[in-house]
């Protein structure tokens, strides 16, 4: 009786391991990857914005550390964090967002390994 096997088809580990050790290459990766999320939390925040004038809502931004670790949603208006300590719209965002954010992190995933492979 023979012993049920597996083997790896395609790129062995360690051809893919190497691939990921090219530190600026995943790093423009992580960074595009973090400003797609940053834009689409920021989707699902702008809506919940209360708007008076529009200021508010007019200065949302993102920002994305260099790297792609953090992103961070924010507003230089300065009533801004007053606003969000009453009603925390960009939590709101980020937390409405996350299915999609799952989604964009699989996708993303799924094509770095095919680039790879």
């Amino acid at each position: 009786m023979s012993e049920p096997t597996i083997s790896w088809v395609g790129s062995a580990p360690a051809a893919l391991a190497a691939k990921l050790k090219d530190p600026a290459q995943f790093s423009a990766f992580k960074t595009a990857l973090m400003t797609k999320i940053t834009l689409v939390a920021l989707s699902h925040s702008m809506p919940q914005t209360p708007v008076r004038t529009g200021t508010l809502r007019r200065s949302e931004t993102t920002r994305v550390e260099q790297g792609g670790d953090r992103g961070f949603l924010g507003s230089n208006v300065i009533y801004a964090p007053f606003v969000h300590a009453r009603i925390p719209f960009f939590q709101q965002g980020i937390d409405e967002s996350q299915a999609q954010i799952a989604q964009l992190l699989q996708s993303a995933g799924d094509d770095l390994l095919k680039g790879m492979t």
